[in-house]
């Protein structure tokens, strides 16, 4: 018997509830039918983290923000199985989409988790954490909101944590200067699991917004 084709891209985002397809600011409390906090997750992977997130947390929103086709797709197919009623998926660059699709002031939490590093001298303009971005995600952060990050690599992790520690707006939760230890009992990502197994050092870093 012949196994039966992968659904498209297209249209696992048109058919699934879960997938939000659009370039205007959504009105969120709309979207989730409900009020309740809203955070999100930029480059997600396979969703373990995000899927996770939303699990250990139903009464928080969570946008899950990616532009991997493939990652994208294994997402919402997990996510349309379990029936994660507070989760919805948004395919594009956070460059450009976090700008479009949240008002200021209106996250609680941002989390990115292990962005490409892109070890290259030539490719560093790649990176997304740069200061341009730093000023954006703290500009949609409520007072007091936090925004979490971690990475594995340790040059990446220094430069991430000067743009971050040179925004007045935001404070360093550890103290400046320092990586937090662990994240507690954090949801851990695949990669996340992929680098404690091999014994690799990784940098977390928690800034929350000032009043």
């Amino acid at each position: 018997m012949a196994s039966k084709p992968l659904i498209s891209f297209d249209e696992i985002a048109q058919e699934s509830p879960f997938f939000l397809d659009t370039e205007a600011l959504p009105d969120w409390s709309a979207v989730f039918e409900n009020g309740n906090s809203l955070q999100l997750d930029v480059g997600f992977g396979n969703g373990k983290f995000l899927i996770d997130m939303a699990a250990r947390e139903p009464d928080s929103n969570f946008v899950g923000m990616d532009f991997y086709h493939k990652g994208i797709r294994k997402v919402i197919t997990r996510v349309n199985k379990l029936q994660i009623k507070n989760i919805r998926i948004v395919y594009g660059d956070a460059r450009e989409k976090v700008s479009l699709l949240f008002k200021d002031e209106s996250l609680d939490k941002i989390y990115i988790n292990f962005p490409d590093p892109w070890p290259k001298k030539r490719h560093y303009k790649r990176r997304l954490i740069k200061p341009p971005f730093v000023d954006l995600v703290t500009s949609k952060l409520i007072p007091g909101g936090e925004v979490h990050l971690a990475t594995d690599s340790e040059p990446y992790a220094l430069e991430i944590l000067e743009f971050f520690e040179a925004q007045a707006q935001l404070k360093n939760k550890i103290g400046p200067g320092v990586f937090r230890g662990n994240r507690g009992d954090l949801p851990k990502s695949k990669y996340e699991n992929n680098f404690i197994n091999a014994g690799d050092k990784i940098y977390y870093l928690d800034f929350i917004k000032r009043f």
